[in-house]
This record gives structure tokens, C-alpha cells and sequence, in this order.
């Protein structure tokens, strides 16, 4: 159901609303992300030149491992949708420079190969846009001890504190 014939929209649009899966998702082994469940329900419509506009909400839970401690957890994601594609000429060539500029619509508009748009990269880079860069299971998590290895959640460890005057950062808690 995420794939879909772009000629084959309806004038009134498409409405889909649909559980997700991580192999239409294409999560299928991935490491350290997880789609556990979720949801699309999103409105298509396309415009007379082809253009794709993919508005809607998606919601999803996602299992990743916490940063510090490293166990599992669980994170809902609740976005919504605003996305434009627009098709993929084949005469087209990638620009090979250092630097380009990107206009204001390079960076609202992404792109669709032949007749065919696939929701499932569409939400797949929704999700990993919608994850923190700092995986943690809770704010308050204490981690691991650098001695030992416990998790500090769990239970405390009998291990030394370190010594401030040994620390190679003692001189920034000044």
C-alpha cells in the first residue's frame, strides 16, 4: 500500500491510512532501530505537473538502545506531514561540485523515480528525522560505570570515584 503509481492518483487525491510494517518501511535489519508499530495516515494529491504532495500525520514506536546505558527502549514519534516530491527527469545529471547552493526549494522538495513513489523511504526518513541524536531512555539516566561496567540505573557499584586532579578536564572545573 505505500508504493504507489503516481499517474493512478485520483483528481480528488488518494487518502491512506495504513498500519505500518518494517518491510515496507525498509527497517528490516537494521541495528539499533526498531520499528515495534505505528501508523500513516496522510492525504496525496498530484498537481498537473506531476508534483506529489504528501500531507498527513504519521505515528510510530520505535525500539533503540540508550546511549548510555545501552538497554533497550521504546520512543513514541508523533509527526506530521508536509512533503513535496516532484519526478526525477532521466536527463537530469548530478552536479559533481565542492559547493552548491540550495535554493529554498531544493530544501522543501525531494524527488521520485519514473511513475513510482515509494511512501515506505518517505516514512523510513521521516522516523530517523523524528529520532534524537542523544538516544536516552530517560534524562536522568546514569549510565555505566567506566570501572565495572554496571548499569549505574540499577544498581551502584562499591568503584572509586575518580580523582579530580587526575582527570585530564580537571583544569575546566576550575
Amino acid at each position: 500500500m505505500l508504493l504507489l503509481n503516481v499517474s493512478k492518483i485520483p483528481p480528488e487525491g488518494l487518502s491512506i491510512d495504513t498500519p505500518l510494517n518494517p518491510g515496507e518501511v525498509h527497517l528490516d535489519g537494521e541495528e539499533g532501530f526498531q520499528l515495534k508499530g505505528g501508523s500513516l495516515r496522510c492525504h496525496v494529491e498530484r498537481g498537473d505537473d506531476n508534483t506529489v504532495h504528501v500531507r498527513g500525520k504519521l505515528q510510530a514506536q520505535v525500539g533503540l538502545s540508550c546511549g548510555r546505558c545501552l538497554e533497550p527502549f521504546a520512543l513514541s514519534l508523533d509527526q506530521e506531514l508536509d512533503l513535496f516530491y516532484l519526478p526525477h527527469e532521466k536527463g537530469q545529471e548530478q552536479e559533481e561540485e565542492d559547493e552548491v547552493e540550495l535554493s529554498d526549494r531544493d530544501v522543501v522538495v525531494a524527488y521520485y523515480e519514473g511513475d513510482r513513489l515509494d511512501l515506505g523511504d518517505v516514512i523510513r526518513e521521516q522516523l530517523y528525522l523524528g529520532v534524537p541524536l542523544s538516544r536516552l531512555c530517560r534524562e536522568d539516566c546514569r549510565g555505566l560505570c567506566a570501572h565495572c561496567g554496571v548499569n549505574r540505573n540499577q544498581q551502584d557499584c562499591a568503584c572509586p570515584t575518580e580523582e579530580p586532579s587526575l582527570s585530564p578536564f580537571a583544569s575546566l572545573r576550575r
